[in-house]
């Protein structure tokens, strides 16, 4: 059985990001700062506060023109940096996929049932509501494919965007491949290009990030000046109930299948990540937490280093399961919010667009949000209330990261107990 490579090179992503830390205080704390003081303000003004959803309007609009190329970026970055073959690679990536799915599945499914933003009244009180356009199975498909690639990255498509992004993607990995055959390093100066301009428009991403406090205390102090404005806190709870309940349901799914397909204990598997478990949610990154996921599944879970750094160092691109909930169900929540109806089709659409942009959302720092815009256009909902969410996102960030940390321990048991099996059984055949 051919066994999958991985390229050395790590992409030049930095643990802490101080663009997106002014003052030397984390995000979330200038987040918590801007709705203290934009509920007072909202409350003082009424509903001349709603002049202040321009500030949201410009950054969504900001975020939304920057995360289109960096999502397309961090995707060819992944594609061509990481060398996936063989049979062990296939059910790396088939694993990632069903257990995305599995996460958009359980997000939608409760926010259906609960519909946590049904009351918060986001609707705007100028004029009547635009209706979302009806989308057919032709319609779909026509989408597909750009009438030029400006149209792609100017409407935010994102269907569009992964079919061309996906084309490049494979047709650089062919070359890379002929040319390492050959002896020849030319591919690597793509590779340096797309490392080079995906850093620089990721620290351009920063300063706006930086500014999305702003965002915050222009939607806040909007929503608290309008009537029944506050009841949108009310609504966030029950997000929060949903989101925790959702990742929640996703870890039965991870420890059930630990259970029946990998033949370990869920206390064993829960026993050897709590260490894991504990720095994730301390830190709310990913990255920073590779040493420790590495030392905790090659020492208490006994699981092989190639296994273990597959899975990941891999999964840190391609595996972002509670990512994956969170968006589905914020995107849910907002149109419920602000009293549109998203059919099955519109539902269908989140959830492809959502597991590309949970994909691209990777390798972006404060990726679940900034994605969010690209998802919001593939349904045609306004996006100008997603600062809202951050009201609340410091806390859900580090369950939906505990989560995705959780899924590549989880796959990275499954490729080493299946890696195990499958050479028996070839030698017993023989």
């Amino acid at each position: 059985m051919s066994q999958p490579e991985t390229i050395a090179d790590e992409p030049p992503l930095p643990v802490d990001e101080p663009e997106s830390r002014p003052g030397g205080l984390p995000l979330y704390v200038w987040v918590i700062l801007a709705v203290v003081l934009a509920i007072p303000v909202g409350l003082f003004w009424g509903e001349g506060a709603t002049r202040l959803n321009l500030l949201a309007t410009l950054i969504i609009r900001a975020l939304g023109a920057l995360a289109a190329p960096l999502v397309v970026l961090a995707i060819l970055y992944a594609i061509v940096t990481n060398d996936i073959r063989g049979r062990q690679g296939a059910r790396m990536m088939a694993y990632y996929l069903v257990n995305t799915l599995v996460a958009m599945g359980i997000g939608l499914l409760l926010s259906n049932l609960i519909q946590p933003g049904q009351g918060a009244e986001l609707i705007d009180l100028k004029g009547p509501r635009a209706e979302l356009a009806k989308k057919t199975a032709s319609d779909l498909l026509l989408e597909l494919v750009p009438r030029s690639v400006g149209e792609a990255f100017a409407q935010n498509n994102l269907a569009q965007l992964v079919l061309l992004t996906l084309a490049l993607g494979v047709g650089l990995a062919k070359i890379r491949n002929e040319q390492r055959a050959r002896g020849e390093r030319t591919y690597e100066t793509a590779v340096a290009l797309l490392s080079v301009g995906f850093e620089l428009l990721m620290r351009v991403l920063l300063w706006v990030v930086a500014l999305v406090p702003f965002a915050v205390f222009g939607v806040v102090a909007s929503s608290v000046g309008q009537k029944e404005g506050l009841h949108v806190f009310q609504s966030l709870i029950w997000l929060i109930v949903v989101v925790v309940g959702g990742l929640c349901g996703q870890v039965v799914w991870y420890l059930t299948v630990m259970a029946v397909f990998a033949r370990m204990s869920p206390v064993r598997f829960l026993r050897g990540a709590s260490d894991v478990m504990a720095s994730t949610f301390s830190t709310a990154s990913t990255a920073a937490t590779i040493p420790i996921t590495l030392r905790a599944l090659t020492g208490k879970l006994g699981v092989s280093r190639e296994s273990s750094q597959l899975a990941a160092c891999i999964g840190t691109n391609f595996n972002n399961d509670g990512t994956a909930l969170y968006q589905a169900t914020a995107v849910l929540y907002l149109a419920q919010a602000s009293g549109y109806h998203l059919g099955p089709v519109d539902q269908l659409i989140i959830v492809l667009t959502t597991l590309v942009a949970s994909v691209g959302a990777g390798g972006i720092p404060s990726g679940s949000f900034v994605t969010l815009p690209l998802i919001f256009a593939a349904v045609g909902l306004p996006p100008n209330k997603i600062p809202v969410l951050l009201t609340v996102d410091w806390f859900l960030d580090r369950c939906r990261t505990t989560s995705n940390v959780l899924g590549d321990m989880t796959v990275a048991v499954l490729l080493d107990r299946t890696a195990v099996a499958a050479p028996q059984a070839d030698i017993g055949s023989e």
